[in-house]
């Protein structure tokens, strides 16, 4: 039996994006070195898991012009490694390609890094025997149309293959990050698959060969949700490989929805939206910078629609929650709640509130719907409306190149509704 470490997509000096100038100094300074703690728990856990050897996917740096920290920061990381006598391999991908400037530091004798040229193998050696052999290849450029993971073979005399890269599996030909299919992991023989490139983690393939992406070990924006980090795997004595999902982020993002309609003050809902963060905080067990959408319906909606009313939420929230370790940051609040009626009964009306309302339901339903004629036809529509906002100077700005998910068309929809719904009802 041996275990091993796949890591990969550190993004070493990345900045923690997404989030406004106003953060208190103290939780600034954790985003600012959030990766590089996630860097230091994975190597903590490799030691303290006394793994065999040690795998990193590509794009251990923001940027092919690396810092000098940031070099250090990771060299001294594979050098405790080396250390403990675990050997490492490296690959290069498409945010640390080879192509932009790397200080000169010295690397640990058992680190090693696979260069772009060619696919190479690299034993792995215990006891003075081989207990597996790393094959990879790194990226030259940014953009690599070419399919590397065809160039990976198996050697016949290999106790246990591993394809190391950082790839697009399953995009079409045209692709810039080393484009492959399942077929070609395949074909490669390989025992397991250690790749990088796509941030949520998962396994592709659990038999022959099991093919897994560690994710990022540190989300860095509001579209990095899920836990964050890297994959312990145990290889039995009979071949078997269990791939193990360890959370190492240091900070968490947070995408909350917190049930307000019914509640009659601002102090209340103030309360109410930081009992959710500390309950998150605490299930989480590690910091947490949230954005938090107030929903339901009732007398909370009028409250928070006066002028200023959610933003004096969000600044309580956010003095009642402080500075403490670990934390829980309301990065946003925002405004969901809706009028209380029956909506049901308003929509079976023959009247005009009765069809603006059956029709937010027939776009609900197209949005929502799987592949297909429906899904199709939605996508379409959203992109005709996209494409008007963009040819107009006033919505131009708006988008900032953004492009809208089906989840961002139905909070539209319902707030266009409630917009809607509240003017009807202003009007009588």
């Amino acid at each position: 039996m041996f275990r091993f470490v796949h890591t990969g997509d550190l993004h070493l000096d990345s900045p923690f994006s997404g989030i406004g100038g106003q953060v208190p100094a103290s939780i600034a300074e954790v985003l600012r070195t959030s990766t590089l703690r996630a860097w230091q728990a994975i190597v903590a856990l490799a030691l303290d898991e006394r793994a065999d050897f040690f795998l990193v996917a590509g794009d251990a740096f923001e940027s092919a012009s690396r810092t000098l920290p940031g070099q250090v920061a990771f060299r001294d990381g594979l050098r405790r490694l080396a250390d403990a006598g675990i050997p490492s391999f490296v690959v290069t991908g498409n945010h640390d390609h080879e192509g932009g400037y790397i200080p000169s530091v010295e690397w640990p004798s058992l680190a090693h890094r696979f260069g772009p040229a060619r696919v190479e193998a690299r034993p792995v050696i215990r006891d003075g025997r081989e207990i597996a052999r790393v094959y990879g290849q790194g990226y030259r450029q940014q953009a690599v149309r070419d399919n590397l993971a065809a160039g990976f073979r198996r050697e016949a005399d290999a106790t246990f293959a591993i394809g190391l890269l950082h790839t697009q599996v399953g995009t079409s030909a045209d692709g810039v990050y080393a484009p492959c299919t399942m077929a070609d992991l395949r074909t490669a023989e390989m025992d397991y698959w250690a790749l990088g490139h796509v941030h949520k983690h998962g396994v592709l393939s659990d038999a022959k060969p099991v093919v897994v992406y560690c994710g990022n070990p540190q989300g860095r924006d509001p579209g990095e949700v899920e836990p964050r980090g890297c994959y312990l795997v145990t290889v039995g004595d009979d071949g078997s490989v269990s791939p193990e999902f360890r959370a190492v982020d240091e900070v968490r993002w947070q995408r909350l929805d917190v049930p307000a309609g019914a509640l009659d003050s601002e102090e209340v809902i103030a309360r109410a939206v930081a009992a959710a963060l500390d309950a998150a905080r605490t299930a989480a067990g590690r910091s947490i910078v949230a954005r938090v959408r107030l929903t339901g319906s009732g007398p909370a909606h009028a409250i928070l629609a006066r002028p200023n009313a959610v933003a004096g939420v969000r600044d309580v929230v956010r003095d009642s929650l402080g500075e403490g370790s670990p934390f829980a940051y309301l990065e946003s609040l925002a405004d969901a709640t809706r009028p209380a009626f029956d909506r049901a009964a308003l929509a079976a009306a023959d009247d005009f509130r009765g069809s603006v309302l059956r029709f937010a339901d027939e776009l609900r339903a197209k949005v929502a719907a799987g592949p297909g004629e429906d899904a199709a036809t939605a996508d379409r529509g959203l992109a005709d409306v996209i494409g008007g906002l963009w040819d107009s100077s006033r919505g131009r700005p708006y988008l900032k190149q953004r492009r809208l998910s089906r989840q961002d068309l139905l909070e539209l929809l319902d707030r266009a509704e409630t917009l809607v719904a509240d003017s009807l009802s202003a009007e009588g």
